[in-house]
């Protein structure tokens, strides 16, 4: 095991969702160890971050992804990325197997799947009228309006919308107030603590 953080391990549409909470119990000496056996291009990457946290992170979502391919029982070796022409990775040497990465500002997680997957995190912040407008339909901000907890019911929709980009691998476009009129696409959506997680998949 390396660094303190604890792992734990959700089932959403037969798939498993890896999360890490409290990334912060981790220090340099995470990084060091992740830098002794990850492959050079991972290496590379994680280094290419100027801040330490964002070098945890980046250490975090590719040891979470070791980690559901070991519990699988499939991992044979480390994951080799390739990219479509939005940066949504794939996994190379892992054939139909299919993954994804987001994280926060305290926690990462990874999602592990059969079928093609998007995941993304959030923390519950402050609700900003101007922001939901921005990504929000007239029916999704008449909701929010009606809602007893703006902030919460805002960033649970933004986690799912980000899914669905994820999922489809297009990347944020200008379609994301209807992006959750998506077809084929099932969402599904769970909070921990003060965290939004939003899984999409194909149906």
């Amino acid at each position: 095991h390396i660094g303190r953080p604890i792992v734990q391990k959700t089932y959403h549409c037969e798939m498993k969702i890896y999360l890490v909470k409290n990334i912060y119990a981790s220090d340099e000496s995470f990084v060091e160890k992740c830098i002794a056996f990850f492959p050079k291009w991972r290496k590379e990457k994680m280094l290419r971050y100027k801040h330490l946290k964002g070098q945890i992170q980046c250490g975090l979502g590719y040891l979470l992804l070791i980690h559901a391919l070991r519990e699988e029982g499939i991992f044979k070796e480390m994951p080799e990325f390739s990219y479509n022409e939005h940066e949504k990775p794939f996994l190379k040497n892992y054939p139909g197997w299919h993954f994804n990465i987001s994280h926060c500002s305290n926690a990462v997680c990874c999602v592990l799947s059969r079928k093609n997957v998007g995941i993304d995190i959030e923390e519950v912040r402050d609700y900003k009228e101007s922001l939901a407008t921005y990504v929000c339909n007239n029916d999704e901000i008449k909701t929010l309006h009606d809602s007893e907890d703006q902030a919460d019911d805002f960033y649970k929709l933004w986690t799912m919308k980000e899914a669905v980009f994820k999922a489809i691998g297009s990347g944020i476009t200008n379609n994301i107030k209807e992006i959750l009129q998506t077809p084929y696409i099932n969402i599904e959506s769970q909070k921990t603590d003060n965290i939004w997680i939003s899984v999409a998949s194909d149906m």
